[in-house]
């Protein structure tokens, strides 16, 4: 007896996918979806061999030129700003540290938006950390995050003792990976003065904000 085409190939792919799945079972695999989501809230965040939890910047400064970046320049405030293109990760552009008195409070870096040095930053940051969690509505991870074409938005990653790692890709502005201790991070923001009101609040459009 022949079968029909439109009933042969549906029951085809049915066998293919269970003996896949049966295959899945007897090697001891994981689903991908839940393989690539690991638990990163006890895990410490690292950066060049350094554990940044209340690393000094003097110490982020050597261990990164080690790395191979090179100092650019540094602000009265503790902010420095450094050329990390030779620092071996692919897509890391440029680097600015922000500090809470003399400790590091983030280490932010303007990333490539784009091309192959942007999907393999982000392939690195998948297999190193596993699926990142949507940072804007509701938070779950992001499948498509290591994907050919950059996705736009925030993702992150949520470490031990209050350390985050934040990608954001916006649809104008640098794109940017940023290591941040979360308290010393707000800590900093409390102390930068506000800019010059331009004019009263009655005066500025609600659709600004």
């Amino acid at each position: 007896m022949r079968c029909s085409p439109f009933t042969d190939r549906p029951r085809r792919r049915l066998a293919r996918v269970f003996l896949a799945g049966w295959a899945a079972a007897w090697l001891g695999l994981s689903p991908p979806a839940l393989a690539q989501v690991p638990d990163t809230t006890t895990t410490e965040l690292t950066l060049y061999g350094l554990r940044l939890k209340d690393a000094s910047v003097e110490t982020f400064v050597a261990a990164a030129s080690a790395a191979g970046a090179q100092v650019l320049s540094r602000q009265a405030d503790g902010t420095v700003f450094l050329d990390v293109r030779a620092a071996g990760v692919p897509a890391l552009q440029r680097l600015t540290l922000i500090t809470d008195k003399s400790t590091l409070a983030s280490a932010q870096f303007v990333i490539k938006p784009y091309g192959q040095d942007n999907e393999a930053l982000r392939q690195l940051l998948v297999q190193k950390y596993g699926l990142p969690y949507t940072a804007e509505g509701a938070r779950r991870p992001f499948p498509g995050f290591a994907a050919r074409f950059a996705p736009r938005g925030t993702f992150d990653w949520a470490f031990a003792d209050g350390m985050r790692l934040v990608y954001r890709q916006p649809a104008l502005g640098d794109s940017t990976l940023s290591y941040t201790d979360a308290e010393r991070a707000r800590r900093h923001a409390a102390t930068v003065p506000l800019p010059a009101r331009a004019g009263s609040a009655s005066e500025v459009p609600e659709n600004r904000f």
